[in-house]
């Protein structure tokens, strides 16, 4: 926190800057109409939650620690494996396994690609109106 000038202080809430007089309470922010103390706690999208953790981040309403978790369509799940990705609203290791409009597949071969939800190895086969043949 900055003083600006005598009766002023500029205040990081959540990544905005905010100038408030420096007679209210110092360091407090405002999440909705909640006041809440940004070293404590954090916004996520108008609903106050802990700050906890390495990394504290929201996802929609809902506090989560990025380290080890990551948010998946509103869902947090926990990272895991080499390329943690989502897959909608489920966690997956995007080095072994792909996305195929919303299923998990394994990746194979030397060029894995998605046919709808099945998932191939395009050097070797092709897909034919949303089937591998």
């Amino acid at each position: 926190m900055k003083r600006l000038w005598k009766s002023h202080i500029l205040l990081l809430c959540d990544l905005w800057l905010w100038i408030t007089p420096a007679v209210s309470v110092l360091g407090d922010c405002v999440c909705g109409k909640t006041r809440y103390q940004p070293i404590l706690n954090m916004c996520c999208n108008g609903v106050v939650q802990s700050r906890s953790g390495l990394r504290p981040s929201c996802c929609e309403t809902k506090g989560y620690d990025a380290a080890f978790k990551m948010c998946c369509s509103d869902s947090i799940q926990y990272r895991s494996g080499l390329w943690p990705s989502c897959c909608e609203t489920i966690g997956y290791d995007a080095a072994f396994y792909m996305c195929c409009s919303g299923m998990i597949q394994s990746r194979s071969g030397s060029q894995p690609s998605c046919c709808g939800t099945t998932g191939y190895d395009a050097a070797i086969r092709k897909c034919c109106n949303g089937k591998v043949c």
